[in-house]
């Protein structure tokens, strides 16, 4: 019995020891695998040698905090978006040239529209793809750093506005029984106030009813009234109208906007014809739009003896080649059978010379107009650009000279770097992103590697 108890004890010290090694074991295993997940997740500190970060000067991009990796280098850095700061943690490889991975720590944009830039369906896009990066058309020209061309785009000339209120109002009620109205206010020559409204036929405006909850689009996303608000601060911020639309009247330059805003456009350029003073003078003025859907248009005006004697609307692609050139020779086709863009173009421009101004087109809902006959493509950036170049030639700015023949300049050799597409309607947040980005970039080649 003692002998069978004493090989029970043993046999129990056995399994115990057993039993504490495979504890032991397991433990091990687990803390390796939490260490692996915290130096991987993107959104805790990566283990690194920290680099001082005190004199860089980046202006209003920051650069938080920046670390050296076995495999390359982490900057987080907080990038201006339409919200407030969108901080991030980029990883780049040794060069500093590749991105490895974006990740959003910190966001504060507008649900369902810029907030999609903390998705992997963005975020990935930068996932192994060389810095800098930029949107579709906005490469930098080679020698130029992303920070180089981040200046604002030219805005239209105000100064001769004459101060005070005006007002438009379409002509008919749209599909949805509402029609347009916009009051624009202009003072010491700048605009300072646009309210964008819409009334049906019981005398209800879409302010109030989108704001009471009477007017609703989508669940969750900006009120009509909020996006109207936005088109509103874009103009007075940028002292323009040139907001770039796709066929069907909308834009992604606004962030949060998603609602046609032909209507906006078009109402705008009447208002800034009243305010524009009446008297044109001699000279050819011409006007551009800004880049969209691979063109950008470009109004071209001829006074004469006070009279409007040439128009000529065409558009520019990123290879400098014109659609009324394409549209000739048949590799800018819309639909077999109707009128070549170019045909529609010169039909719009022999009505705003026989009429003196832009008031023979008028414009539906979807920037079409039925008003010159074998016209079906959108024409509201027609008319704005029209409108603009009416404000110049009232203005005192001197007319350009009209070129015999103009040669199109050869397309700049873009710089490294790769082009991303932003999230529909949220470019601003993506753009933040981006140039994010490209700011943790330019630390790690100008402030570390440089060294």
């Amino acid at each position: 019995m003692k002998k069978n108890g004493k090989t029970n004890g043993i046999i129990g010290l056995v399994i115990v020891t057993i039993l504490a090694i495979v504890v032991i074991i397991g433990v091990n295993l687990l803390t390796k695998k939490e260490k692996t997940e915290t130096a991987t997740d993107g959104n805790t500190e990566t283990a690194g040698s920290a680099i001082d970060v005190s004199g860089y000067e980046s202006g209003d991009i920051k650069i938080q905090t920046a670390s050296e990796t076995e495999d390359g280098y982490v900057v987080t850095v907080a990038s201006p978006g339409f919200g407030g700061n969108i901080v991030m943690d980029v990883t780049f490889d040794k060069t500093g040239d590749t991105i490895s991975a974006v990740v959003v720590k910190e966001q504060t944009e507008t649900e369902g529209l810029g907030s999609r830039v903390t998705e992997d369906t963005f975020l990935s896009k930068f996932n192994g793809v060389k810095a800098p990066i930029y949107l579709p058309g906005k490469a930098p020209a080679a020698g130029e750093t992303a920070q180089e061309t981040k200046q604002e785009e030219a805005v239209v000339d105000t100064t001769a506005l004459a101060d005070g209120t005006y007002t438009a109002e379409a002509a008919e009620f749209d599909k949805g029984g509402f029609k347009s109205t916009l009051s624009l206010t202009v003072a010491d020559g700048k605009i300072t106030e646009v309210i964008w409204d819409a009334y049906n036929e019981e005398g209800e405006f879409k302010s109030l009813l989108s704001a009471d909850g009477g007017y609703v689009m989508t669940d969750g996303g900006p009120t009509w009234q909020e996006q109207a608000v936005a088109l509103a601060e874009y103009a007075v911020a940028n002292q323009s109208f040139n907001i770039p639309v796709d066929e069907g009247g909308k834009t992604d330059a606004v962030a949060g906007v998603s609602i046609s805003i032909n209507d906006f456009i078009n109402l705008a350029s009447k208002c800034l014809a009243q305010a524009s003073p009446k008297t044109i003078k001699d000279g050819t003025y011409t006007v551009e739009g800004k880049e969209s859907q691979g063109y950008t248009s470009i109004v071209t005006l001829t006074i004469e003896g006070g009279k409007i004697t040439s128009v000529v609307w065409d558009g520019r692609d990123t290879a400098g080649e014109y659609k009324s050139y394409l549209s000739s020779v048949g590799e800018y086709v819309m639909v077999e059978g109707n009128p070549t863009w170019k045909e529609q173009a010169d039909a719009l421009a022999a009505n705003v010379i026989e009429n003196q101004s832009t008031k023979g087109i008028v414009l539906d809902e979807s920037g079409k107009t039925d008003s010159v006959a074998g016209v079906s493509i959108n024409v509201s950036e027609f008319v704005n650009l029209v409108e603009e170049a009416l404000v110049k030639a009232s203005s005192d700015e001197t007319a350009s000279e009209a070129p015999a023949e103009e040669t199109p300049e050869a397309p700049v050799a873009p710089a490294a770097g790769t082009e991303v597409e932003a999230i529909s309607g949220a470019t601003i947040s993506s753009k933040a992103v981006m140039d994010g980005i490209n700011e943790a970039q330019k630390f790690i080649k100008e402030f570390v590697l440089a060294k």
